[in-house]
């Protein structure tokens, strides 16, 4: 029995390892995992699993049952903030139990196969409708002239404008689920586009005002001109920039709209009423447009830009809005239940979905299932 237990905790930690990545970093053969480990890897992350072992474990004393449903207690009353090092401790301490049970109850357990091959992160692209009729495909490291003057070119996952003399025409940019790309005006402002977004902006700027309409998800970096405004219109508000940096999430079918300033001023315009925001606070817009200002960290806001999720004691209907988005899949939940449970954590945007769900899972309780490109959520 102790051998046993010796070499659970030895597989335990190899597991951690690997969870974490530092067994690649590392050069002693005996930190990486090998293949037993990773058939017992793949067998224990399954949280029904792990549960249905623990039952039986728990059979052998009752202490370890109450300590258990006191961690599951402790666990829903903090929001903890789920980071690459935690994960694997966390991951660690569930397999310790799990792969303990797995040595005294090694019977055979057969998962369902997770077909994700067909399922890839977002990647560079974009759509781009001009004011004379052409639709432009535009692909990740593309680079070209789309103009005879030169005044519209692509590159470094980038579409630029120029200033022009002329009547200016009103382009979109239409980002599709699965994409990003950024975007320059012809008045230097610079505005990135998240997945299944659309930017309506003209070529150039003429007359009081600048003004551009967004659907979904963008974060603006406005050149600053006291005598010509810069205006940002959703459908349900418009945003008047005062030389600024901010972030607007206005996805028709999320439960706010989100507007989030980091630097600079803006108003949000609600009915004629103005609501002012000063740096690292937020505008909440409800369908029945009342506004609520928090403050928040505004940089954490837009933090996609960089290649991250970042989930603040969000809801889960919300979360797996924001990755079916990215990874271009369908989410369906079975009842309602789990989709008002909440969850905090960040990773990697480019990651594989599994991964990122195998990151929800270990702190929720509901289980996933992938079939094509629909992910069908549980709960437990």
């Amino acid at each position: 029995m102790k051998r046993q237990i010796e070499e659970t905790i030895k597989q335990a930690l190899r597991i951690g390892l690997y969870l974490t990545g530092k067994n690649k970093s590392e050069e002693n053969t005996e930190n990486s995992l090998r293949e037993e480990d990773e058939k017992i890897v793949r067998e224990v992350l399954s949280k029904q699993n792990i549960e249905n072992k623990l039952e039986q474990y728990n059979r052998l004393n009752s202490n370890i049952e109450e300590s258990w449903k006191q961690w599951q207690v402790t666990r829903n009353r903090h929001t903890r903030i789920i980071r690459y090092r935690e994960i694997g401790i966390a991951a660690t301490i569930a397999l310790l139990f799990a792969i303990g049970s797995y040595w005294f109850y090694p019977e055979n357990i057969t998962l369902a196969p997770v077909h994700t091959a067909q399922i890839q992160a977002g990647s560079f692209k974009a759509t781009l409708y001009t004011g004379d009729n052409k639709v432009i495909e535009l692909k990740e490291n593309m680079q070209a002239v789309l103009t005879q003057d030169s005044s519209v070119v692509v590159a470094h996952n980038e579409l630029k404008h120029s200033a022009v003399t002329g009547a200016p025409t009103i382009n979109t940019l239409v980002v599709p689920k699965g994409g990003e790309f950024s975007l320059v005006l012809a008045d230097g402002t610079k505005i990135w586009l998240n997945a299944d977004s659309r930017l309506k902006y003209p070529t150039s700027f003429s007359g009081t005002n600048r003004e551009v309409e967004l659907e979904g998800e963008a974060y603006f970096e406005v050149q600053h001109d006291d005598q010509i405004p810069f205006f940002v219109k959703t459908s349900q508000s418009t945003i008047r920039v005062y030389g600024t940096t901010f972030n607007v999430k206005a996805y028709p079918d999320d439960s706010f709209q989100k507007t989030t300033l980091e630097t600079g001023s803006i108003g949000l315009f609600v009915d004629d009423k103005e609501f002012r925001l000063t740096p690292n606070e937020q505008a909440i817009l409800n369908p029945s447009k009342d506004v609520e200002i928090v403050k928040v960290n505004a940089r954490q806001q837009s933090v996609w830009r960089h290649g991250r999720f970042l989930f603040a004691n969000e809801r889960l209907e919300d979360i797996m809005a924001q990755l079916g988005r990215w990874y271009d899949v369908n989410i369906f939940f079975v009842g309602t239940r789990a989709r008002e449970l909440h969850f905090s954590g960040e990773i990697d945007r480019y990651e594989k979905i599994d991964k990122v769900l195998r990151m929800i899972e270990l702190t929720t309780n509901i289980s996933f299932s992938i079939n094509g490109k629909t992910i069908t959520i549980t709960p437990e």
